[in-house]
């Protein structure tokens, strides 16, 4: 039975999960600029309501962006105090895809879903960090595109071209939710049950690294999808 401690800190949002076999175990909180306070705590919270130490689990999973720069250090930060201590291996996942799966459980948990789901987050100055993502067969949420950061016109121009059926996350300056002829809009952050979940399955296919080769993500601007006369099939 797989042992998987996930944290979660990109965002406004502070969350840890950890599975032992079938059993969850989670902390969730919404408070600013708290994760150094309440990132150990939370961690230290579900490996004893689990009954499991560090040492025991089997693997740690991280969001490793996009997202706050400050957030993520810290998520990371502690990862690297956890994994180098013990030797466990990492899952790196990223944040805008465990946006779309924190949806998908809240708001839409059926396998059913077609079309484009797009997980935004407000990096400031006028950019956004933006995803997209299609559930395949297994039931998971696949990049389309690759994460990129993008200006509003070229973020509302990439909305107009992929015509996703949702965007979620942290975009409502960009999405007019009055306007008939626009994708629905949902305010979440991401959450590590979902990471977790995630996780288990990357897992179980050997996709674990050493810490020493988990980079985190800072998108930088790109126009990277009007680089391509045709998208990657969806």
């Amino acid at each position: 039975m797989a042992s998987i401690l996930a944290i979660e800190t990109s965002t406004t949002a502070c969350s840890v999960a950890l599975c032992v076999g079938e059993s969850r175990f989670s902390r969730y909180s919404e408070e600013p600029r708290s994760h150094t306070k309440l990132i150990m705590a939370m961690i230290d919270a579900v490996l004893v309501e689990a009954g499991i130490a560090v040492a025991e689990l089997d693997a740690i999973a991280v969001t490793v962006g996009p997202g706050s720069f400050t957030g993520l250090r810290i998520g990371f930060a502690t990862v690297q105090g956890l994994a180098f201590g013990a030797q466990i291996p990492i899952i790196a996942v990223s944040t805008l895809q465990v946006m779309a799966h924190t949806h998908r459980r809240k708001y839409d948990p059926s396998d059913q879903a077609s079309g484009i789901l797009m997980p935004l987050l407000d990096a400031r100055m006028g950019e956004f960090n933006c995803g997209a993502y299609k559930l395949d067969r297994a039931g998971q949420y696949q990049a389309v595109i690759e994460d990129q950061l993008l200006s509003v016109e070229d973020a509302e121009q990439l909305i107009a071209h992929l015509k996703p059926y949702a965007i979620v996350g942290d975009a409502s300056s960009i999405v007019n939710q009055a306007a008939t002829d626009q994708p629905s809009y949902q305010s979440i952050y991401p959450d590590a049950l979902d990471l977790l979940d995630i996780a288990v399955i990357k897992q179980a296919r050997d996709e674990a690294v050493d810490i020493d080769s988990v980079e985190l993500v800072y998108l930088r601007g790109t126009e990277a999808w009007k680089k391509h006369t045709k998208l990657r099939a969806v």
